[in-house]
């Protein structure tokens, strides 16, 4: 339906568009996606013809964008734009029937088949109610349904957007993708769309198209276009990627304080082993992490919230099954790595009969330094009958090298301070 052979443009001296291979089929939802002046808009202008390109060609249904009349390519695609204001305070239904201009002759007037495919667009994105409204009066997620409307009246086949959901807040964002969704799924329409919103866009859009620097970077299904690795080589950005278990799509998560500017890439040489588990290090483990410290954990249940977060982290870990003591061999393991550390930390986590030997061993290391967190008292965390209180009580009268913290705001410097 759509397609583009070698497209290249550029602002001036400044190419955008590097030979841009597209093919889109009647019918897709395409998110087109990339990191700030990656060429999206562009393309998308590109596409519409509002932009020519310095060279490659653009076809849509065979035959040469530069072969159709503006109204004819009205009456075959619609654009909505990624700045919705309009300067003039018409009211919502004459905005809408704007929408219908390529199809009438001059001085002509409104029909009845202009008339009855408005109410129907009107309908199709919930914009009756507001049609005696000035379009200045509405909110943002309104006028964006507004100018959608208006778009839908031209009778399109594809729907170009820019951005469409940028100034929206979270409500207004999923009722617009929602809308879209529908337009595509049961009116057949081809929705082509411009976001910087990942998620919103891997949730929604049947393939996605990755720009960087002007060329496609990956093009896709969310699964396979949205990777760690493609994120990081495109956006320079660490993240995590889960599965949503509503929509079995890829959902997104920025890793805390992971950036340019504070993220150092050389490794300490200062090893940390930690003893953790029910998501009690999560939090702290991104931060060390992200300092260069060198981590180990462990012994911790495969599937634990700690356990994903160091996997997802590619920390050294000793992990075991849930629901059984921990065994021998994993002890072992566990010993090997804590023998290897500068320090080890333990999390405030609750003991029971599976987990009480990550306690227990430290009974063996009274020369290693330790940092304990105590804001949970231990008395709360033993489902043992009081057998982990002993050990606790036992290891704070024997051994000299534990720093008990009940603030882990703290942790970092009491590293910082037994690092030097």
């Amino acid at each position: 339906m759509l397609r583009t052979d070698k497209i290249k443009f550029s602002y001036a001296a400044e190419e955008i568009l590097k030979g841009i291979d597209l093919e889109i089929e009647a019918g897709s939802f395409i998110g087109i996606i990339g990191p700030n002046a990656s060429g999206k808009s562009t393309l998308l202008k590109n596409i519409s013809s509002s932009l020519k390109s310095d060279s490659g060609t653009v076809y849509l249904d065979s035959k040469l964008l530069n072969d159709y009349s503006s109204m004819e390519l009205a009456r075959k695609m619609a654009v909505v734009p990624q700045n919705t204001e309009v300067n003039f305070n018409f009211n919502v239904y004459d905005i809408i029937m704007m929408g219908r201009h390529p199809y009438q002759k001059r001085w002509s007037g409104v029909n009845k088949t202009d008339k009855k495919i408005v109410k129907e667009v009107m309908e199709v994105t919930d914009t009756l109610k507001l049609r005696s409204k000035s379009i200045n009066e509405l909110s943002g997620g309104e006028r964006q349904r507004v100018i959608i409307a208006r778009a839908l009246a031209q009778k399109p086949g594809i729907l170009l957007l820019d951005e469409p959901t940028s100034s929206l807040d979270i409500n207004y964002q999923g009722e617009i993708y929602s809308l879209l969704n529908y337009l595509n799924q049961e009116l057949d329409l081809t929705i082509i769309t411009v976001s910087h919103d990942l998620n919103l866009t891997a949730q929604y859009c049947e393939k996605l198209i990755l720009l960087k620097e002007g060329r496609i970077f990956a093009a896709g299904p969310a699964e396979e276009v949205l990777t760690e690795k493609n994120i990081r080589q495109v956006y320079k950005a660490e993240v995590l990627i889960k599965t949503n278990p509503l929509s079995d799509r890829p959902f997104i998560t920025l890793i805390p304080e992971v950036n340019k500017f504070n993220r150092k890439t050389e490794k300490k040489d200062f090893k940390i082993h930690i003893i953790a588990g029910g998501g009690t290090a999560k939090k702290f483990i991104y931060k060390l992490e992200n300092l260069g410290y060198q981590l180990s954990i462990g012994v911790l249940n495969i599937g634990d919230a700690d356990w994903q977060a160091a996997k997802e982290l590619g920390i050294e870990i000793v992990e075991a099954p849930p629901f059984i003591d921990i065994a021998k061999a994993e002890i072992k393991q566990n010993k090997k790595l804590i023998e290897k550390a500068d320090l080890i930390i333990l999390s405030d986590l609750p003991f029971g009969h599976g987990n009480l030997a990550n306690l227990e061993i430290l009974l063996d290391y009274p020369d290693k330094a330790k940092i304990l967190f105590s804001n949970l008292k231990i008395k709360k965390r033993d489902y043992i009958k009081g057998k982990a209180e002993k050990i606790w009580n036992k290891l704070l009268e024997e051994d000299e090298n534990i720093l008990l913290l009940d603030d882990k705001n703290r942790l970092i410097s009491e590293i910082k301070k037994l690092e030097n």
